[in-house]
């Protein structure tokens, strides 16, 4: 880990990622380094699985108390605090730190790197994050001690994060921004350690030397895409003790697509406590039917989505689709540009939201059957905007004297229109053949083709996909199947 160039100007650094049900692997491993290199003064790790760890009130104590342990010239002044206020472990936020961090640092001057990890695990009503507004007020006082903190990027985390007070001192550290093959180096060594442990614990079984082999790691590091928490979940699904080890990995290997296994082994409860913790608060069901529109938007597309197009597509407001993501920065990659795309993390995400015996609560769950018919209902309602000559083309102009072809389009058609464009027909073969969905598409697609057709194709040429008109021809013709097929049941 690399602080900022000048240590002076940032005292809190933020890991910002998806953490994980059990500790976080890159927390540990920091904590680890600073320890060695003796610059570890403290550390809390935060769960929502433990009373004594979920609570905020508990953090500031449990770091005095190891930095007394640590530090004896810290302990003398903790000592002359606790005579002086025997209640000072449970007082409020802001004087707990004030009276049993801040003081006996700044006295003593001691130099050192105070470790929270998983902040966002901790129970906080507070619209901005309690510990980092009280950090905030304090944190120029303590120019010798770094605070490292991690955590999901929820709401009331970035909203901590941006306070005045606090931000000017912050680094931020994205880790879906760190280079993946780096990341990969890493899962890779993390599994082949894990693994390797369980090939010598578990004799009962005979396994080939070497355990596993590196077309599997290879196999495992492409699936884990990047996320430790996945690569912990993998590992925990095949060292089972109830089961043989080499059966569980084939289990995984042989089925590179599915993420069925892992999900049910350890990733679902996280995906779902992102989800029940995020929306906690909503019991609105107009709400929630909007929410699944926008996941449904982005988990169902066939290239990803800016804000601005899934808005144009679903005709709805923008800063909708804002409030409805505003809580899954920790599985999604939302970005703060409009124009700027939004991408899942991993593929286990849609799975689950996409298998009903994954997602068990109806408030989330996305059929995708039903969201690919909104999607198409949605191109169909884009492509009736388009007009002969979308571009204002001469008569007769070839598509090579065409300058700036892709500025042009981007200009005159846009983003979501062209999307439309593009993938109307997989949209539309996705979706069901049969009820209401199956008679508003055929009626949507029947105005389209009779009166924007020429229109489409023209796009379609310009931006280069000409084949793309024969393929969706053929995913309308293998949808009117299905559909003609349903109809004489």
């Amino acid at each position: 880990m690399r602080w900022a160039k000048d240590p002076q100007e940032r005292h809190v650094f933020w890991l910002n990622g998806l953490a994980g049900t059990g500790k976080s692997t890159i927390a540990q491993t920091f904590s680890g380094v600073v320890a060695k290199n003796g610059t570890l003064g403290a550390s809390f790790f935060c769960s929502r699985d433990y009373l004594n760890r979920k609570e905020l009130k508990n953090i500031f104590p449990t770091l005095a108390y190891q930095l007394a342990c640590r530090y004896p010239a810290f302990r003398k002044q903790i000592i002359r605090v606790i005579k002086r206020d025997p209640s000072a472990a449970q007082n409020s936020l802001i004087s707990q730190l004030e009276d049993l961090i801040v003081d006996p640092l700044s006295f003593t001057k001691i130099s050192c790197v105070i470790v929270v990890d998983a902040l966002d695990e901790c129970v906080d009503d507070q619209p901005a994050s309690a510990i980092l507004s009280v950090l905030g007020r304090f944190v120029k006082q303590l120019p010798s001690v770094k605070f490292f903190i991690t955590g999901r990027p929820e709401p009331r985390i970035r909203t901590g994060f941006r306070l005045p007070l606090l931000e000017p001192f912050t680094q931020i550290f994205l880790l879906h921004k760190v280079k993946l093959s780096s990341v990969d180096e890493d899962i890779r060594l993390y599994l082949q350690e894990k693994l390797t442990a369980v090939a010598k614990r578990r004799s009962d079984f005979d396994l080939s030397d070497p355990w596993p082999c590196d077309k599997d790691l290879t196999a495992l590091t492409k699936k884990s895409s990047g996320l430790f928490i996945f690569a912990s979940t993998l590992a925990r699904f095949i060292e089972s003790e109830h089961h043989e080890p080499d059966e569980r990995l084939q289990l995984i290997v042989t089925l590179p697509d599915s993420t069925v296994h892992e999900g049910r082994a350890g990733i679902d409860p996280l995906y779902t406590q992102v989800l029940v913790h995020g929306f906690s608060d909503i019991g609105d069901v107009t709400l929630f039917a909007n929410l699944r529109r926008v996941l449904g938007a982005v988990i169902l597309a066939f290239n990803p989505l800016s804000r601005v197009q899934i808005a144009e597509i679903l005709n709805i407001k923008s800063s909708l689709i804002m409030a409805n993501l505003r809580h899954l920065h920790s599985v999604l990659l939302i970005p703060n540009g409009d124009y700027e795309e939004i991408r899942v993390f991993h593929k286990s995400f849609p799975d689950f939201l996409q298998d009903p015996d994954r997602c068990s609560d109806s408030k989330f769950f996305i059929p995708s059957l039903f969201h690919h018919a909104d999607m198409a209902l949605g191109c169909f309602e884009l492509l009736k905007k388009l007009e002969q000559n979308p571009c204002n083309l001469p008569d007769f102009v070839m598509n090579r004297d065409v300058p700036n072809v892709t500025e042009l389009l981007e200009d005159k058609v846009g983003g979501a229109l062209r999307y439309a464009c593009s993938h109307w027909a997989m949209h539309l073969r996705s979706s069901p053949a049969g009820d209401d969905h199956a008679s508003r598409l055929i009626t949507s697609a029947t105005e389209f083709l009779k009166e924007n057709s020429l229109p489409w194709i023209e796009v379609m040429s310009l931006d280069n996909r000409l084949e793309g008109v024969i393929h969706s021809m053929n995913n309308l013709i293998d949808w009117l199947g299905a559909v003609c097929e349903f109809g004489c049941k």
